[in-house]
């Protein structure tokens, strides 16, 4: 008998690991704003239809109306998405052609580059011991 682990192998579709999510493999992690559109807008078409029945007092037309107002207001941000002041970042995406990323852990590991100038306090913040790389810095004296 061959004697195998049962442990989980983790997978990782679109960002989310089979580990949190079982059902991200499937692709349920994803609606996308079409499908929800649309399933809003039935919604409010729904509840609006909803009116038209045997109901002798107003109180349902009140609460029908306003939860079919508060879902066609979410539809309508949602569909329009206010940008507002949006910090850009540069991305792999939309950076010049022939540019070249450092390589941050070699330099990290060799305090060379933008980490030669951190004083201690900064290089204990990102768990380096400075008497471990004083031999690799350019300190001034």
């Amino acid at each position: 008998m061959v004697a195998g682990s049962h442990a989980i192998a983790p997978e990782v579709h679109n960002g989310v690991s089979t580990l949190d999510e079982p059902s991200a493999a499937w692709g349920w992690h994803d609606i996308g704003q079409h499908a929800i559109q649309i399933a809003g807008w039935i919604s409010v078409a729904f509840l609006l239809a909803y009116n038209f029945g045997n109901h002798q007092g107003h109180v349902e037309t009140i609460y029908l109306f306003t939860f079919a107002a508060l879902i066609a207001l979410g539809l309508l941000v949602q569909l329009f998405k206010p940008q507002g002041k949006q910090v850009r970042t540069v991305t792999a995406h939309n950076k010049p052609m022939g540019h070249k990323e450092p390589d941050w852990t070699y330099l990290q590991a060799t305090a060379t580059g933008p980490y030669a100038e951190l004083s201690d306090s900064q290089l204990r913040a990102l768990n380096i011991e400075p008497q471990r790389v004083a031999h690799l810095r350019n300190l001034e004296a």
